[in-house]
């Protein structure tokens, strides 16, 4: 009698499980959360302060993004969409400016993805001499930081 029991519980949890994905696969939202077409945008801004053109020459282990000179102040950006498997996508860049070469990954899936702790889909980061600092949408402020090592500031 016991079992009969349990068999008749495991039966009707299979059975509301279905009935509850079906209700869900019937609910249509406004947006789809597919991972696998969300691009990311990174914006890079020249902070160092003492009136330096920033040079930079970002690439990613499929895409060579080039050259880019950054006045003082101003913003270059690029867009790109992050791989299905997660960790794997990184784009490095080499900055260099009078007296310094610096290198810096600026995207790291295993720091910024989606499915990461502090995730960012706008990128948003100011360079300055100590190191890049990225926005935070949280504390709407450029307060998550790295030296040039990419360890973490405080």
């Amino acid at each position: 009698m016991k079992m009969t029991n349990i068999l008749k519980t495991q039966v009707h949890v299979v059975v509301i499980s279905l009935l509850i994905q079906i209700a869900f696969s019937q609910v249509k939202t406004d947006f789809d959360v597919n991972w696998s077409t969300i691009k990311t945008m990174v914006r890079i801004t020249n902070r160092l302060g003492d009136g330096s053109t920033l040079n930079l020459h970002c690439k990613s282990s499929d895409d060579d993004l080039g050259l880019k000179i950054l006045a003082p102040n101003s913003s270059w950006s690029f867009t790109f969409r992050p791989t299905i498997i997660a960790g794997s996508t990184i784009f490095s860049c080499h900055f260099t400016w009078p007296g310094q070469s610096k290198r810096f990954n600026i995207y790291d899936d295993d720091r910024d993805g989606v499915r990461r702790g502090i995730p960012c889909i706008y990128c948003i980061w100011d360079i300055s001499i100590d190191g890049p600092c990225r926005f935070n949408e949280n504390h709407h402020a450029f307060d998550i930081c790295y030296d040039w090592n990419g360890n973490p500031r405080s």
